[in-house]
């Protein structure tokens, strides 16, 4: 595949300010005409898409990518094992769709070779050819995003605050599971959000976010792919977004949640998205997302396949009964992660091990189903 076609050289600032050898400056590598090192040999590919077209009244996201780099490539490195690469920026297409198209090519060319791809956007919107790259492998698609929005808008306009109805609709559809973190319910038309709890989305409020980001875990374990919109983001902290709200999650809690994507044993890429960098200040929303990169290295970093073996040797099983079902659940004992065994096929006998968290074990010995097990239970 030749990425000369697809990408333009993005030529890293040089600050005098901090030793180069220490920063993530000198830990990627960079793609351009000159490179001769093995282009297979990377764990992890940056892509930028500058890409704003169909991002409502926040179009010049487009300029998001270089500055989102700017600031990342001024952090120190993390003590990580991981090869990474920056292909530069994908080259636009006369249309906003032939821009999907070679997005699409090279996202699927990426995890078919079982490789990580952080998308530096442009407008949520990309969320489509990256849903199609995914598909390509054949395998259904467990989706996550963190947005204060729910961004399904019936109507034949597709753009970056609409994108899911279109996913749903699509007859390619590969769908199995839908996450959506953080939003905010006075945002959000009530109608819809029924729809999509009628059609069994994983709706997870701001307010359950904020209260404790650690029962997130559970819900990016199992994700193939991760965007964030910066509309997440409480305005004090990242003001770079037209839509953004006095109320959000916080930066810290936005690393977390990278963190956390990171570690996700399935997940095989990442769309940062929606970042206006004419709205910012004092470039401080593309120094959020610079740091909430560096947690998803870190959270690479320390992934761990976990998931209990055939012989369950790697666990320790704790049985709960209650009235409504008989539960077991798993603990890691390397990484003190937890899971819960569910009936799905009595006729069959087939079960089936579901992410989950302490709190949710504590809550089921107490004879209480926690909102996650007792969801999981119905089916």
């Amino acid at each position: 595949m030749d990425l000369t076609q697809y990408f333009e050289v993005y030529e890293p600032a040089i600050s005098n300010d901090m030793p180069s050898n220490e920063v993530l400056n000198s830990y990627v590598d960079f793609y351009d005409e000159h490179f001769d090192q093995d282009v297979t040999a990377y764990d992890i590919y940056i892509v930028g898409v500058q890409e704003g077209r169909l991002s409502l009244k926040n179009e010049t996201c487009a300029f998001a990518p270089d500055e989102i780099r700017n600031s990342f490539y001024e952090l120190y490195q993390g003590d990580w094992s991981l090869k990474v690469l920056d292909l530069g920026n994908l080259k636009l297409g006369h249309k906003v769709e032939d821009t999907y198209v070679a997005l699409e090519e090279i996202v699927s060319n990426l995890i078919l070779d079982n490789k990580i791809v952080l998308i530096l956007g442009g407008g949520h919107d990309l969320i489509t050819p990256i849903y199609k790259g995914h598909c390509s492998a054949g395998a259904p698609l467990n989706l996550a995003s963190a947005d204060s929005y729910i961004d399904f808008q019936d109507g034949d306009n597709y753009n970056s605050r609409s994108f899911l109805s279109k996913l749903v609709a699509s007859k390619e559809v590969l769908l199995s599971k839908y996450t959506l973190i953080g939003y905010q319910t006075y945002l959000c038309p009530p109608k819809e959000l029924s729809l999509l709890e009628k059609m069994d989305f994983n709706l997870v409020r701001l307010g359950d976010v904020n209260a404790n980001v650690n029962e997130v875990e559970p819900c990016l374990r199992d994700v193939d792919h991760l965007s964030v919109d910066a509309s997440v983001i409480k305005s004090a902290e990242s003001p770079a977004n037209y839509y953004v709200s006095p109320n959000g999650i916080s930066a810290e809690t936005l690393c977390k949640i990278m963190r956390y994507a990171g570690m996700s044993h399935r997940l095989k890429s990442v769309l940062l998205s929606e970042l206006n960098p004419r709205l910012d200040y004092n470039n401080q929303s593309s120094k959020v997302y610079a740091q909430a990169i560096w947690y998803f290295l870190e959270g690479l970093h320390l992934r761990n396949d976990d998931f209990p073996d055939e012989k369950l040797n790697n666990f320790k099983r704790f049985h709960v009964s209650s009235d409504l079902s008989d539960l077991l659940f798993y603990k890691s004992i390397a990484t003190e992660r937890w899971w819960v065994e569910l009936p799905i096929d009595n006729f069959n006998h087939k079960r089936s091990l579901l992410p989950c968290s302490f709190l949710d074990y504590k809550k089921a010995v107490a004879g209480v189903l926690s909102e996650r097990v007792l969801r999981l239970v119905k089916f």
